[in-house]
């Protein structure tokens, strides 16, 4: 690691200590709630892949940053092409074919393609496509020449259509995490609202799928994650003083409980505002309130503006009611 590394990781190890009385001895990971020896790096709390993205970064185990940045973040980034390109533009790029996959369909079944970058097999069909002010490309199709012949009066269609709800939901809610782990640091990772984020949320799902295959890994991704599918929404209209919750360090506490039930953190990824609701543990009234909204969310709820200093919180004393629609994961 760099000095920059190793100043950060060194500050974490003071922190640990200060709040368990002892410091680690390599990382003590809030994910996977381990100190032990392996390969560190620097996690951003944002998909640095994102336009614009807070460059805010913390110590992470390597393997957990690769394991939800190659499964989960890579595809969310799609999010930031919408609108952005002609279909023919994306089928003619390899990088954005990869990222948005089009398919062709041919009386409904799909095709298989390719772009290729020399001669083709003869039991595969070349064509060329064509669109005015554009350069030709070519493309080729994984059927037999007589099949494209046989196939002319058929019906073909081409598009793309991506769903990102699931790697936005992992996604965002990790970069929640992170973000309260960058700010609070030790505090909130050994508290019991860390511990749900952490270990019951992602934690968990990395210790059951690490190593396997990609299909395998989306598959139980869909029946882990959508248990938590209302603690994210994208915000249709962000407050204009907020710009991301790990660059202002502002954020909204839900109140209407002696304590505040949650934290309603900002997380941007690139043009779009989205908001992360993350437990506050503290008292059995706080912690009914958020288990009743983890499984029926609440249209509405009072929050307050709150903002973390450096060692101490700035709670707006006027409170004002935050709009959370109803949300539907199949």
């Amino acid at each position: 690691m760099n000095r920059s590394a190793l100043t950060k990781l060194e500050a974490l190890r003071s922190d640990f200590q200060s709040v368990v009385g002892r410091p680690f001895d390599h990382f003590y990971c809030p994910i996977l709630f381990k100190d032990e020896k392996t390969r560190l790096c620097r996690g951003h709390v944002v998909t640095v892949g994102f336009v614009g993205a807070d460059r805010s970064w913390t110590i992470q185990r390597a393997d957990v940053d690769s394991f939800f940045g190659s499964f989960f973040e890579s595809e969310f980034l799609a999010i930031q092409e919408r609108g952005k390109h002609e279909l023919f533009d994306i089928i003619k790029n390899p990088k954005l074919s990869r990222l948005l996959r089009p398919k062709i369909l041919v009386d409904g079944r799909e095709v298989e393609y390719y772009i290729p970058e020399g001669t083709v097999p003869s039991s595969h069909s070349e064509v060329t496509l064509h669109q005015e002010d554009q350069p030709t490309a070519r493309l080729a199709f994984k059927l037999h020449p007589s099949e494209i012949l046989s196939s002319q009066q058929a019906k073909w269609e081409i598009g793309y259509a991506k769903d990102l709800r699931l790697p936005a939901l992992v996604t965002l809610l990790r970069s929640a995490h992170l973000t309260l782990f960058e700010l609070l640091g030790y505090r909130y990772a050994l508290s019991a609202s860390g511990h749900f984020m952490g270990n019951d949320v992602l934690g968990k799902f990395f210790r059951e799928n690490v190593g396997r295959a990609k299909g395998d890994v989306l598959s139980a991704a869909k029946e882990h994650f959508p248990e938590f599918m209302n603690l994210v929404r994208p915000v249709l209209k962000a407050p204009a003083n907020i710009t991301g919750t790990s660059a202002d360090k502002l954020m909204y506490l839900c109140t209407a409980t002696p304590h505040a039930w949650a934290f309603l953190l900002f997380v941007r990824a690139g043009r779009d505002m989205h908001a992360v609701l993350v437990p506050v543990l503290e008292d059995a009234e706080g912690a009914a309130r958020f288990a009743s909204f983890l499984k029926n969310s609440a249209p509405r709820f009072e929050v307050k503006l709150a903002k973390f200093g450096g060692d101490q919180w700035e709670v707006s004393k006027d409170s004002a009611m935050f709009s959370w629609p109803a949300a539907n994961f199949n």
